[in-house]
């Protein structure tokens, strides 16, 4: 399908599935490799504009959680769960993500991908938080122009939950890198490198950013 969306890796999560690639290429039938196709899976959705194949739903914050007002996820199936009582309880992983405005005004927006994690106890949001720099409980005034989601599960979510991220401004690093793409001097020795073809490993190159990968 046609790209919708530059991704735009943030750098843990690029070397996380960086060594989960390596593990699935050694046992093709374990763990790993159930997890890396969910990830490929997961990008194709992010890059093409189908989040709301994956239950997508914009994400919130309150006392009790960290400020991801500006964050999505979209839901991944991997390993199946069950309840006390032997029932399903749905898509064992999340990826979160965030989403900008294209550096020119005929550039394609752009998603930035911010962790894949078990929902399990929130490590998902603990994760995504940690990565943005996020604290539980404390909000941000830089996202209280955004209307507060409730963090909830269950029949107490709201009906009409937004599935999408709101769209931000292109962060000044983002921006800058973009801009070495079309052949203006980047703002360090390295500058990311950028594609539109379905999502594999997001690959070491020699024109990398110090903190971002763009696909």
């Amino acid at each position: 399908m046609t790209a919708k969306y530059h991704l735009v890796l943030d750098p843990e999560l690029r070397d996380e599935l960086r060594e989960l690639h390596a593990r699935a290429q050694a046992d093709p039938n374990g763990a790993a490799a159930k997890q890396f196709e969910a990830v490929r899976v997961a990008l194709s959705a992010l890059r093409e504009g189908r989040e709301t194949e994956f239950a997508g739903e914009r994400l919130g914050r309150s006392d009790n959680h960290p400020d991801l007002r500006d964050c999505a996820e979209i839901k991944i199936p991997v390993v199946e769960e069950f309840n006390r009582r032997g029932r399903p309880m749905g898509p064992s992983h999340r990826v979160t993500y965030r989403e900008f405005e294209g550096p020119t005004e005929s550039s394609l927006p752009v998603r930035q991908v911010v962790a894949f994690a078990p929902r399990k106890d929130g490590e998902i949001f603990d994760v995504t938080a940690n990565r943005l720099g996020r604290s539980k409980g404390v909000a941000l005034d830089k996202l209280d122009h955004l209307p507060t989601v409730r963090p909830v599960t269950g029949p107490d979510k709201e009906a009409d939950r937004l599935v999408t991220p709101p769209r931000m401004q292109l962060p000044p690093d983002l921006a800058q890198a973009f801009k070495a793409l079309e052949g203006l001097p980047p703002p360090t020795s390295t500058s990311p490198t950028t594609t539109n073809h379905p999502p594999a490993l997001p690959r070491r190159t020699p024109n990398r950013g110090p903190s971002q990968s763009i696909m």
